[in-house]
């Protein structure tokens, strides 16, 4: 059912509320247009308030219902009507075939990221470009609140990860003011 949803969607650029399981006890919803999917993957290129703010990209494993309902179908006439529409779609061709080539793709194509893990009980949240890939995780160079990178990346396994965000405001625009911590020279007395 859900596979018919996904390909129906895409094809006609109808708006949906995707709810998703994350972990036995934790349920997301994230709504938008379905603007590429396979086996393995969707991409939603989500809204919030009749904007566009970024792509996620979520496993369908974890989906649980693709709801189109009264209000989805209200909320697709008013993007129609602001004119909206024609803006769905993504820059970017990403390989959905595995963790590993989503993230060569996004690598590829410069793109900071933020990959989460929002099960309850490991809840983690990194955000910045993409350092290596290998073949059960990716590394991230993670920045704080304050745009500093880490010295190191951070490994996050791919069976961790339940949600990657990319080309999205908050990534794109914070992104342009990131900065190198600065080292601390210890001072010696001679």
């Amino acid at each position: 059912m859900i596979p018919e949803k996904i390909k129906e969607h895409f094809e006609n650029k109808k708006y949906c509320q995707v709810i998703r399981s994350t972990s036995t006890s934790s349920v997301e919803k994230t709504s938008g247009y379905i603007v590429d999917y396979s086996d393995s993957f969707v991409v939603l290129q989500e809204t919030n308030d009749f904007d566009f703010v970024g792509f996620s990209l979520l496993p369908i494993n974890q989906l649980k219902e693709i709801r189109y309902n009264r209000t989805d179908k209200y909320f697709e006439k008013i993007f129609n009507w602001e004119g909206l529409k024609e803006k769905i779609g993504g820059r970017y061709k990403i390989d959905l075939i595995s963790w590993a080539t989503v993230f060569k793709s996004l690598k590829k194509h410069s793109l900071i990221v933020i990959v989460e893990c929002e099960n309850l009980d490991v809840n983690t949240f990194n955000i910045g470009p993409i350092t290596k890939i290998t073949r059960d995780s990716v590394y991230i160079q993670y920045f704080d609140a304050t745009g500093l990178l880490d010295e190191k990346s951070t490994s996050i396994g791919f069976e961790n990860i339940t949600r990657v965000q990319f080309d999205a405001r908050y990534i794109n625009v914070f992104s342009k003011y990131l900065r190198h911590r600065k080292v601390k020279k210890l001072l010696t007395n001679k």
